[in-house]
């Protein structure tokens, strides 16, 4: 993101939403954004948290949500994945609570997870309708490297049921296949909700 669009979203938006892929500088841009006094809403953090007191791990530390999570094709991923979704709809709600009262002059960043969109069309709609919603777009030159990374360290991804496996595939060759879909959809649906959106070009960290 260039420095002149900081530098706008500074003197223009107090309240901002970053949507888009896990993996591409949500968390980064809204930790700078934090140093400029922003207060920072962590979806990914706030999520954990609530997963964590579920299965009742003492320590945060013991465990890894992308690997609890699992792969779509895992027997243990569609259980997990419900569990995810119902937090994830819960710490969006509760961030809408504290947006409908908060001081109009207090600056607020909130860093969705790539799954914000799954959490419906209200809550997507009450978050654009509360602060400016921008999102981090992909190129397709990149999404090669999106794959390798989500594969080599997994995060929580919520696939849905775009995840399909042909009887003439692997495994890894259906998950390549679809996660290319599943890009594609969530581009739509990001784009949808957003106010504005970034090239890859320019929000690259």
């Amino acid at each position: 993101m260039e420095n002149n669009f900081i530098d706008k979203i500074l003197n223009n938006y107090r309240w901002i939403t970053l949507t888009g892929m896990s993996g591409l500088g949500k968390s980064y841009w809204s930790k700078v954004l934090a140093t400029k006094g922003y207060k920072r809403f962590c979806c990914d953090d706030m999520i954990e948290d609530r997963i964590v007191k579920f299965i009742k791990i003492p320590n945060k530390k013991e465990i890894d949500i992308g690997k609890w999570m699992g792969f779509p094709f895992e027997k243990k991923y569609r259980r997990n994945e419900n569990i995810y979704l119902t937090f994830e709809i819960e710490v969006l709600s509760e961030i809408i609570s504290y947006l409908q009262t908060a001081d109009p002059a207090e600056k607020i960043v909130i860093d969705t997870t790539g799954s914000a969109p799954y959490s419906g069309d209200d809550i997507m709609k009450q978050l654009k309708a509360l602060s400016f919603v921008i999102h981090l777009s992909v190129s397709q030159d990149h999404q090669r490297e999106m794959l390798e990374k989500y594969i080599n360290n997994q995060r929580p991804v919520l696939w849905g049921e775009l995840y399909v496996k042909k009887s003439c595939e692997t495994e890894k060759e259906a998950l390549a296949r679809s996660y290319e879909a599943l890009l594609v959809y969530r581009e739509k649906l990001y784009k949808k909700y957003a106010h504005h959106s970034i090239p890859y070009s320019a929000h690259r960290t």
